[in-house]
């Protein structure tokens, strides 16, 4: 058969050719067609279609029509005929593989084991933004040309606007890291009569979720069994999640217990092989945790805080320790950290014996409350990091909770709420004061949406505010959870309230608190509190609270007290002695009355000046319209 023509083709398409199956192997019909996909004008990859006479979807898949005739395709007499040939074209080796149809969406959507979506593609360069691995070649990543494809395989709907949906989100640090482990790169390429372009991936990584990584109980022994890798006759075997590992530092291993929590001069037990305690952990299958380690280490990009990931001597699994301390010590001398999308963190390693498999990940706990940990405790609840004395005391307060029995899962919540108690009742040096104090200044410094809001003064009406809300009001259970410093400051962090200097200039324009001090409280402190529990609602954080805003609630409120019954009457008694004074008139509680009236009917701005300019007309906005109903904004 005469094959030059494929020479002629141009780079990154696709043929149709077709070979006889006498036999009918494999299950495949008499005539088999086949898409050949190239790249630099050569075979890259074959794919026979294995449908009977319905190949028609699976040729749409490749961007061919459906009622294709194959009569006019390239014939071979038989399959190894077809593969000498692609071979001789491609210069080597060509990969062939069978797509097959079925009735269940699921059986045929099988075949393809994950789809990539890369979110940093380099368009200008012709990168690609799809991938694809198949469930019989986990060791090949195939770029995708066309979306036809992915629904013909039944992976997204038949318009493909699921994909984003039912891709995971890669970048150029996943693919280096599954070029690391040298697999092979293909290309799926479409035919342009029918094939259907992908959508653009979307570039951005939306936030997910922290991992929830508590603390996993881990033992040290000493055992004798003849671990690959490892030459001495007792080696230190860590126990925890119920997996082992190996500690492979020789007689050097005094750091590395340190940094999993354990006395290095503490006489270890020596566990037999035979116990169900080393049986039961899985010996052998876990990475070495060797004191001169090879180590990649991979942080989450769309995660806050981020997580972090080991791969220890080219382990095919990944590690995550619970305790920093740990996690330093491995971090130590590392390249740097390669940022991947959380997503893609189970896709990182696959073993090809397995084509089903996710990478395994595994946690690797240390021995009692980690130090840095509990450092990080105490610094929620007051706002600095301990001393030597301070730090025994959180140690302390978490053994106890853990003697009482509370779950583990629960044990950081309950210190946080044991050494937040504690600090009402001074049992530390540090007051309730103290601690709010920082925090509300450290959250009024770092508010990214009110930058540096009142230069970082704290009032004394937030300090109290802040008291009697964390030991008493709505929040004190989240206050409690948190840990106090904590919770206060990243309630000022995310909240928009306006600055004291705003305040003030709200109040004085409804009010006339600057311009004619000395009659009664303005602000009043039950103002004042009444604006903090709207500006730090949890509910409220999304709230753009301005002066006009504030503005704008005053003069409701100033309505509502011009009916006596209502209870706050003395708000209008006091703007309109504010009034008289600042016009040089004297007041009697007529003026109250009349300007309570004018409130109620709306006929007169709720606002100070507008009461100042009533009163210097002798209650007759008439005579000055223009003046006195006015906002004086």
């Amino acid at each position: 058969m005469d094959t030059s023509a494929w020479a002629a083709i141009a780079a990154n398409v696709t043929e149709v050719v077709v070979y006889d199956n006498p036999d009918l192997a494999d299950d495949l019909p008499r005539e088999v067609p086949v898409v050949v996909s190239f790249k630099d004008n050569k075979p890259n990859v074959a794919f026979q279609i294995g449908c009977g006479s319905n190949y028609g979807p699976l040729l749409d898949g490749f961007g061919y029509p459906r009622t294709l005739d194959l009569n006019q395709a390239a014939f071979y007499d038989s399959f190894d005929a077809m593969q000498r040939q692609l071979e001789r074209d491609a210069g080597g080796l060509v990969p062939i593989h069978t797509l097959r149809c079925d009735a269940d969406p699921n059986v045929t959507r099988q075949q393809i084991f994950q789809v990539y979506r890369r979110v940093d593609a380099d368009l200008g360069k012709g990168e690609a933004e799809y991938y694809l691995r198949l469930r019989d070649d986990p060791g090949t990543i195939y770029s995708v040309g066309c979306s036809n494809l992915l629904s013909a395989l039944s992976w997204t709907t038949a318009d493909g606007s699921d994909l984003e949906q039912v891709s995971i989100p890669i970048n150029r640090a996943v693919l280096d890291a599954w070029r690391a482990q040298e697999i092979a790169e293909r290309e799926i390429n479409c035919h342009s009569s029918t094939g259907r372009p992908l959508p653009q991936a979307r570039r951005d990584l939306p936030w997910v979720s922290a991992d929830s990584l508590g603390s996993l109980p881990a033992e040290l022994y000493l055992v004798r069994f003849p671990f690959t890798g490892i030459s001495s006759r007792v080696t230190p075997y860590l126990i925890t999640g119920g997996k082992g590992y190996a500690i492979n530092c020789g007689s050097n291993s005094d750091i590395l217990k340190q940094a999993l929590g354990f006395d290095p001069a503490t006489t270890l037990e020596e566990l037999s092989t035979s116990d169900p305690r080393f049986t039961s952990s899985d010996p052998g299958r876990q990475p070495h945790l060797g004191c001169a380690s090879q180590v990649k280490i991979f942080d989450t990009a769309d995660q806050s805080p981020s997580s972090r990931y080991f791969q220890i001597d080219g382990s095919k699994a990944l590690v995550r320790f619970t305790c920093t301390s740990a996690a330093n010590h491995f971090s130590a001398g590392a390249p740097p950290a390669q940022s991947v999308p959380r997503a893609a963190v189970p896709y990182l390693f696959v073993d090809p014996n397995a084509p089903a498999s996710q990478t395994r990940i595994l946690d690797i706990g240390c021995k009692g409350p980690d130090h840095a940990r509990m450092a990080l405790l105490w610094f929620w609840v007051f706002g600095r990091y301990p001393n030597d004395v301070e730090l025994q005391q959180t140690i302390q307060t978490y053994k106890e909770l853990e003697g009482a029995g509370f779950p583990r899962g629960d044990l950081e919540r309950e210190t946080l709420a044991s050494l937040t108690f504690r600090v009402n009742i001074g049992a530390f040096s540090d007051s309730p004061e103290v601690i709010i104090n920082r925090a509300v200044g450290d959250g009024k410094r770092s508010n990214p949406r009110r930058m540096n809001l009142d230069g970082g003064v704290v009032f004394s009406e937030e300090r109290a505010f802040f008291i009697a809300q964390a030991y008493s009001g709505s929040l004190a259970g989240p206050s409690h959870d948190l840990g106090l410093y904590r919770w206060a400051r990243d309630l000022v962090t995310n909240a928009t309230p306006v600055s004291r200097d705003e305040m003030n200039a709200s109040y004085d324009w409804a009010f006339g608190c600057w311009q004619w001090p000395g009659i009664g409280a303005c602000p009043a402190v039950e103002g004042i509190k009444w604006w903090l529990g709207e500006f730090y609602n949890p509910a409220n954080k999304d709230v753009d609270y301005t002066r006009r805003k504030m503005e704008t609630e005053h003069a409701r409120y100033l309505k509502w007290c011009s009916d006596r019954a209502n209870g706050c009457y003395y708000e209008v008694e006091q703007i309109t002695q504010r009034a008289c004074n600042k016009a040089g008139r004297a007041w009697n509680t007529g003026w109250a009355d009349w300007t309570a009236k004018l409130f109620r009917e709306e006929k007169l701005p709720r606002n100070f000046a507008s009461v100042v300019c009533l009163v210097q007309h002798d209650g007759d906005i008439s005579r000055d319209p223009a003046k006195c109903v006015r906002d004086h904004t």
